[in-house]
């Protein structure tokens, strides 16, 4: 597990990245912000809006060695930079739609203002973070919604099932499937 990283310099580090791409933050670091946690022991998960994860690869590749970070793949092949951070390293891990990776335009276009360390960023809802883990649903994203049903028990966390409801429908055939998934585990739309 990584140490906790500061999201003062994580803020530092995705602002730097806007030089590359605007982007929108779609991983849990929405959760540890919801949280109002200090810091993210997890990778950052960004759709990058400016440039193709696939075409740009020598562009994206340059811009983290100009910087002195690592350049890695994500299991899905996509880009992931590794940006120092003293110790530690930030994972940052870049999507598009691609194949069975898939965040439909409704969700991009809901982005909401975040703000991590002394910048402001995009992110989707926590409401929409919690359909795309339902439409993954591999075994990490069911535990991961278990937690999020147990911190919505402990009332750390609320969402709005009203806008669970219109987004399920922008998943189109999966929308039934993500309707079951979320029931099963007790989030009932």
């Amino acid at each position: 597990m990584h140490m906790l990283i500061p999201f003062s310099k994580v803020g530092e580090v995705l602002h730097e990245l806007q030089d590359l791409t605007k982007f929108i933050i779609i991983g849990d670091t929405i959760v540890d912000i919801t949280l109002k946690r200090k810091g993210t022991e997890s990778d950052v998960d960004l759709f990058a809006l400016d440039i193709s994860v696939l075409v740009d690869d020598d562009k994206i590749r340059n811009f983290a060695y100009e910087r002195g970070w690592d350049y890695g793949r994500t299991p899905i092949d996509t880009p992931r930079l590794l940006a120092p951070i003293d110790d530690d390293q930030l994972q940052i891990d870049l999507y598009e739609n691609i194949q069975d990776f898939f965040v439909p335009k409704e969700i991009l276009e809901s982005a909401i203002n975040i703000k991590i360390g002394g910048y402001e960023f995009k992110s989707i809802r926590l409401e929409d973070y919690i359909l795309l883990k339902a439409n993954a649903f591999r075994e990490e994203d069911e535990d991961e919604l278990k937690t999020l049903l147990y911190l919505l028990g402990e009332g750390k966390i609320s969402i709005d099932k009203e806008y669970l409801k219109e987004h399920i429908q922008a998943f189109e055939e999966n929308s039934e499937s993500i309707k079951e998934r979320l029931s099963s585990i007790g989030i009932k739309i």
